[in-house]
């Protein structure tokens, strides 16, 4: 089964694929996966934003000279982060703490608009496939149906997450694609009994590790724990520094909708 997967996710990153692509790029599993495929058939370039003392900067640096890629980084500070969130509120005028996740992709998106780049791949939907949350764990323990639920997160990822992602690749003037939300490889992952699934709870997504084995993902990044985006990053700590004064600033709205549709 394990080949089979690699092999659906290749094919699914295939598609994805431009001549020239970039990539959201934090050194862990699901970015360095998506390189170590990518690089083999197009020219990419990697991009990471964060804080310059970040966890992810630095994985980012050792990951991407592993995979021989070029990968450019983003040092944001308290006052970009600041100015990155309100942009996003203009659009997207939703919870604080789920602006603060865009912030780090807002700011990787502008950088490859700027070289001249049109697409970016992100990672999104990996966790539902693979069981990347300690919080899926904690479901079953609580006696949940924690097969449909995962089924069901993924289904809908595209109206949530993934809404987001796009429409801040789209202010930027990027596409975002999701090689990870594909049928096919859906279908696949699926069919795997869910303790085999949750086999690797410590470090997460272990059958998406041993997927990487096979594709060549670079030991560093297979060994990497699961850290979101905005901590990874370093902006959830500055955020939340003047979380009183952006939501003064910027207040939750309603979201407007949302027309773009995936593509099929």
């Amino acid at each position: 089964m394990l080949p089979e997967l690699a092999k659906a996710l290749e094919k699914s990153t295939e598609s994805c694929l431009e001549d020239r692509v970039a990539i959201a790029f934090s050194g862990g599993l699901d970015s360095a996966t998506l390189a170590a495929i990518a690089k083999k058939r197009c020219e990419v370039f990697l991009f990471t934003a964060g804080t310059a003392d970040s966890p992810d900067m630095a994985q980012a640096g050792v990951v991407a000279a592993e995979l021989s890629l070029p990968l450019e980084k983003i040092t944001l500070d308290e006052k970009s982060i600041m100015e990155i969130y309100g942009k996003i509120h203009s659009f997207y005028p939703g919870p604080l703490l789920k602006i603060e996740i865009g912030i780090p992709i807002y700011a990787a998106c502008g950088a490859a608009k700027r070289k001249g780049l049109e697409a970016m791949l992100f990672g999104s939907g990996a966790e539902e496939l693979f069981v990347g949350y300690e919080r899926y764990y904690n479901y079953l323990e609580e006696g949940k149906d924690l097969d449909a639920i995962l089924k069901a997160e993924f289904e809908t990822l595209k109206d949530r997450d993934a809404a987001m992602v796009r429409k801040i690749a789209y202010k930027c003037g990027i596409e975002a694609r999701f090689p990870f939300c594909d049928r096919r490889l859906a279908d696949l992952a699926f069919q795997i009994p869910l303790e085999e699934r949750m086999a690797e709870r410590e470090l997460k997504k272990g059958i998406l590790r041993e997927m990487g084995k096979l594709i060549g993902v670079p030991q560093s990044a297979l060994l990497r724990r699961k850290k979101a985006a905005q901590y990874g990053s370093g902006v959830h700590r500055l955020v939340m520094r003047n979380s009183e004064a952006l939501n003064r600033l910027y207040p939750e709205k309603k979201a407007t909708s949302w027309p773009p549709p995936l593509p099929p």
